[in-house]
């Protein structure tokens, strides 16, 4: 709990990025530019607009019930009597309780940004109680929908913004990243299974960590920490990729995040030339969807 309410014990741990990424982007609201790019490499193009429930069913108890950047906040009606707000999760279980102080009638909840799993996705229940009664009672969907719509290859898109300081700047990669639910979830880490770098190096994928909330709302651009289009070692270390002996091979793109379910987008990439002298070109691209997840699934059972 944060603000004019009294958290329970057991939700006091918080993570320390995440509280300073909230408030940085609650300062930004509404004036990042679409080409801002954040400390951690990844840029705001759209900012995240707050949303509301209607809180019909508690009307007479509820006059605001919305989501905040991170947290979710509960406005009652000024002549409400009430003790506490309890937060019931999807699963029936107490997610939460935030005291009513006297004279205050806001109770902030934050979501993201605790110790561990952060929350589920799903129907939030809210009551208002006093005693062993409950005076009101509202509900609220909370979900982040998310979406990779495109991945772009730094030869390809010059005009964006690379760090050009960089030796070998034009065989990295971005990710645009849409949010289009009515919640923020934590982009932890993304995963660039089957790049050509990891064709270089005897891994099967390339992982890289982020610590970025992603508001309900917000498009963001993820720039990848290292050369994912890279085909050769310039240290001496790894294999230079047979370009000339692949033909066209998918990389799987996959963001990972704390709350939602992970996006993929797949774009195959076309080997030319020869060891020492690759030609790579993108042949077919997009978004990976539950269907072709789920087709994918019961094609390798099958064989």
């Amino acid at each position: 709990m944060t603000d004019d309410n009294t958290s329970t014990e057991s939700r006091i741990a918080r993570r320390t990025v995440l509280s300073s990424l909230s408030g940085a982007l609650l300062a930004l609201s509404g004036c990042v530019s679409s080409d801002s790019t954040l400390p951690d490499g990844t840029a705001n193009e759209t900012a995240g607009d707050t949303h509301t429930s209607d809180p019909a069913d508690g009307s007479a108890v509820f006059s605001r019930v919305a989501m905040e950047q991170t947290d979710l906040v509960v406005d009652l009606e000024p002549d409400v009597d009430a003790e506490f707000v309890n937060l019931i999760g999807p699963s029936g279980e107490m997610k939460d309780q935030g005291r009513v102080r006297e004279g205050v009638t806001r109770v902030t909840f934050e979501l993201l940004g605790e110790a561990e799993d952060g929350y589920t996705p799903g129907e939030y229940r809210v009551l208002a109680v006093s005693g062993d009664s409950t005076v009101g009672e509202t509900s609220i969907s909370i979900r982040p929908e998310l979406t990779i719509r495109d991945v772009k290859w730094a030869k390809n898109n010059p005009e964006m913004d690379w760090d050009k300081d960089r030796r070998g700047w034009k065989k990295y990669a971005a990710l645009t990243i849409e949010n289009s639910g009515n919640a923020p979830t934590y982009l932890s880490a993304v995963k660039w299974k089957g790049a050509p770098l990891s064709r270089v190096y005897p891994r099967e994928l390339v992982d890289h960590g982020y610590e970025r909330v992603l508001s309900a709302g917000e498009t963001a651009t993820v720039f990848s920490k290292s050369e994912v289009y890279q085909t050769e070692s310039r240290t001496g270390v790894g294999t230079p990729v047979p370009c000339g002996e692949l033909g066209t091979e998918a990389m799987i793109v996959e963001a990972a995040v704390q709350a939602g379910e992970n996006p993929k987008y797949k774009q195959m990439i076309e080997y030319g030339g020869k060891k020492y002298e690759c030609d790579l070109s993108i042949g077919e691209e997009g978004p990976v969807t539950s269907k072709d997840t789920s087709a994918s699934t019961s094609t390798e059972s099958e064989s």
